[in-house]
């Protein structure tokens, strides 16, 4: 059965960040992937569980229902006891010591969002308690710059034409709400990359700025807040071969790059992934490792008309990848490819 949409429904009332910054953390673990499962067998409304994790350990794949928690404390361990399964995980954002003990006698896994957890199911066992504790943060911004800006302007610069869709069209594009497109358009209009030509029309008047200023951003703001992580591929095999699979994301960094400026070969690769990491690790026979030359990343963006067919992703976003993966090739790479951008668009 599907959990998404229950998903969606349900995490207007449990708090996301707990959830994602818990999942973040324990995934810096080597051979470690852990996501919320998009689809799966496990009634969790049934049984008052708010969804699914998968994780991917070692070459093994297991799923564990979870609850999250701002907190843990020793009044609800009886509750715990009695009502949550031994295949079943508790995240939350801090409990005590002692009521972690509690946890790990009664054999119930948890995984706090620092990082430290506790996990045990058939063969697989994973104890962490050497982590520093980790205090939620509530950042927000209406900047267009923000995470949320960013997003639209990546839109705008793969298809400068897209200034002038319905705001309803160019927020499904760029995964934003209307409300968010209309108050990045005024403050890029504010800022004088955008002019407005009428009521309707927009017109981009520096779409070098734009692109220059997007790039920086984009790697210090959104880049690190986008799941990702890196792997390798479990038996020898050149990074080029991913050209050969059918996959649900598109291709970045210096393979993207090595096809757009026919200039450097490229030593590793980047997947902006729409879905699960742990499926498509498993349909390309790769396993996670921190030094891994295979980078995931969280896809942002919805496929638009500009490369919706295509296996690669736009071109500023590669010349973003090279330039947040710095060596002088790199460097040489992204000046090509930034020449040829600028003045396809000039």
């Amino acid at each position: 059965m599907l959990v998404r949409s229950f998903l969606n429904l349900y995490i207007c009332f449990m708090d996301q960040d707990v959830l994602n910054i818990a999942i973040e953390n324990l995934s810096t673990i080597p051979e470690l992937m852990i996501e919320i499962a998009e689809t799966t067998n496990i009634k969790t409304y049934d049984i008052g569980y708010d969804g699914v994790v998968v994780i991917l350990f070692k070459g093994s794949s297991f799923e564990m229902p979870f609850i999250v928690k701002r907190k843990v404390t020793t009044a609800q361990i009886p509750f715990f006891k009695d009502s949550v399964s031994k295949d079943s995980v508790i995240i939350f954002e801090s409990a005590s010591k002692p009521v972690k003990e509690q946890l790990r006698s009664l054999g119930i896994n948890y995984i706090e969002i620092s990082g430290n957890a506790f996990l045990s199911k058939g063969d697989i066992f994973l104890f962490i308690d050497t982590k520093k504790k980790v205090k939620l943060e509530d950042i927000s911004s209406s900047a267009a710059f923000s995470k949320t800006g960013l997003k639209v302007i990546y839109q705008l610069l793969i298809n400068p034409d897209s200034v002038n869709y319905t705001y309803r069209e160019l927020g499904r594009l760029a995964g934003v709400s209307i409300d968010s497109i209309s108050r990045v358009y005024r403050e890029l209009v504010s800022d004088k990359y955008l002019v407005k030509v009428n009521q309707r029309k927009h017109k981009i008047i520096d779409l070098e700025r734009l692109f220059k200023d997007w790039v920086p951003l984009f790697n210090k703001t959104l880049r690190p807040k986008l799941k990702q992580r890196s792997f390798r591929f479990s038996k020898e095999e050149n990074i080029h071969s991913l050209l050969d699979f059918d996959f649900n994301g598109q291709i970045g960094g210096e393979l993207a790059a090595e096809r757009l400026s026919n200039y450097n070969i490229a030593e590793r690769a980047t997947i902006y992934v729409e879905g699960s990491f742990v499926d498509l690790a498993k349909d390309l026979r790769l396993r996670p490792d921190i030094n891994g030359k295979i980078q995931m990343i969280e896809k942002f963006w919805n496929d638009s008309t500009i490369n919706a067919s295509n296996i690669f992703v736009g071109a500023p976003l590669v010349y973003a990848d090279l330039i947040a993966n710095p060596n002088p090739r790199n460097f040489e790479t992204a000046k090509i490819i930034y020449d040829e951008f600028v003045y396809q668009y000039s």
